[in-house]
Order: C-alpha cells, then structure tokens, then sequence
C-alpha cells in the first residue's frame, strides 16, 4: 500500500507544469525597477549602473536652482525647479544629458 502511495504522489508531482524562462511572460523576466538621481550643489548625483531597458529614472532637484534634465538627442527634457521631481521609461543605449541652464552639468547613462 505505502509502495502503491508513493508510486501516485511521484506520478501527481511529476505532472506538474514547470515555469522555464522561456516560456515566462516578459514582465516576470524583469519588472521595470526606479532609479533614482538626486541633482544638488550644482551637480547630477552619481548614476546608477545597473540600469535596463524599460526601467524608470526619476531626477529630483534638491539645488536651490532651477535645473533641466536635457538629452543630447532630444528625447527628455525635464524642467525642475527648486524641490521638482521628474521621470520617465529609458530605452538600451548610453545616453548623454546636460542641464540647458548651467551646460557644464552633464550625465551619460549606460542603459542595457
């Protein structure tokens, strides 16, 4: 009996399905993550360095000036004042960002 037992719990749990990688749905794989950069003495603070595709970046200015968070390629172009915060969804890439009123503050984000 405890044989015949055994034998039905082996067969039970042998069909059950099994999640591969393949076949996980795209958001399992990577659920976007926030990376926050904090901007303040005249400065974008450090960038993280593990950023993918689809994350989000959230720039906060914590400078008593007004700051811009502006792409070279024209795809962002966050205007914060004193205390803002402003985000959005990065795409694969190195992408380059300067601040359009103080030009020597500049950022390059490595995105996977």
């Amino acid at each position: 009996m405890t044989t015949l037992l055994c034998g039905l719990w082996l067969l039970a749990v042998a069909s059950l399905p099994v999640a591969t990688a393949a076949g996980a749905p795209a958001s399992a794989a990577h659920a976007p993550r926030v990376h926050v950069i904090m901007i303040d003495k005249m400065q974008y603070g450090p960038v993280p360095t593990d950023v993918r595709a689809g994350d989000i970046i959230e720039w906060t200015n914590h400078d008593i000036l007004e700051h811009s968070v502006t792409a070279r390629d024209g795809s962002v172009d966050l205007d914060l004042k004193a205390g803002a915060s402003g985000r959005f969804t990065v795409t694969a890439g190195s992408h380059t960002y300067f601040c359009k009123f103080h030009p020597t503050m500049t950022a390059t984000l490595l995105v996977r």
